[in-house]
């Protein structure tokens, strides 16, 4: 990871738990295979059921509690271990961040944990998105990662050598962010050789509607070419 500020190093995390992502989803990988090569908190939450569904080692070993423990104690553990006046902002804000239904969108911010009463919190940056496959089962799974601030650095090469993520993705992580949902739609049939027609018939749009988002795309992405698109499509997932 060759990011020199702050912000380079979120938007760095935020490509490579994109692309961690897919790959747990392709089956690639598996929560349990990378977990705990992570040296930070690894968590898988149930928002509709208000419960921790997978906490990697670190985690385990920070909040000094056991996996077993910590599924145990559903709602509870965002009571535990976190400022009961952050929760209040935090709760909604994930709530109406998964309800979007973009899979696709990373969201990240800053909260303080801390493991016990007697313990001072400390500052960590999350880094969320949907968890793969949640939408196919109808749960509200989200997909943490957690590391001290002063580590983003460090996640950063630990993330990137996991997923191998090249330069590309990196560069261009941010204009896959501003992507909405229908554009990824159409990008996802235009790389699949369907013609505008065909476009506008399966989402219900018209061919006036269509051109528009085609347009809009190629100069949003910077790309000239067919084939542009689709190695910016296949790099983030899209296909």
């Amino acid at each position: 990871m060759k990011a020199s500020t702050q912000i380079e190093f979120e938007h760095d995390c935020q490509a490579e738990l994109l692309i961690l992502g897919n790959n747990i989803e392709r089956n690639v990988l598996s929560i349990e295979d990378v977990g705990d090569y992570i040296p930070g908190g690894v968590m898988v939450q149930d928002l509709k059921i208000m419960t921790n569904t997978y906490m990697n080692q670190y985690g385990c070993d920070y909040l000094r509690q056991s996996k077993e423990s910590l599924l145990a104690l559903g709602p509870r553990f965002f009571d535990l271990f976190f400022p009961p006046e952050e929760m209040l902002i935090i709760k909604p804000e994930m709530r109406k961040f998964i309800m979007e239904g973009n899979a696709d969108k990373v969201h990240s911010f800053f909260q303080r944990i801390r493991p016990d009463d007697e313990t001072d919190y400390e500052w960590f940056h999350t880094t969320s998105r949907r968890y793969p496959g949640s939408e196919l089962d109808s749960s509200l799974k989200i997909f943490h990662v957690a590391v001290k601030a002063d580590m983003l650095s460090y996640i950063g090469r630990k993330l990137n050598d996991l997923v191998d993520v090249d330069i590309y993705v990196t560069k261009n992580y941010q204009l896959f962010a501003t992507l909405s949902v229908r554009e990824k739609q159409i990008i996802r049939l235009i790389a699949e050789g369907e013609t505008s027609t065909r476009i506008a018939d399966r989402l219900f749009l018209s061919i006036h509607t269509v051109n528009n988002h085609r347009k809009n795309i190629l100069h949003k992405l910077g790309v000239t070419s067919i084939s542009q698109l689709i190695r910016f499509a296949t790099a983030f997932g899209i296909i």
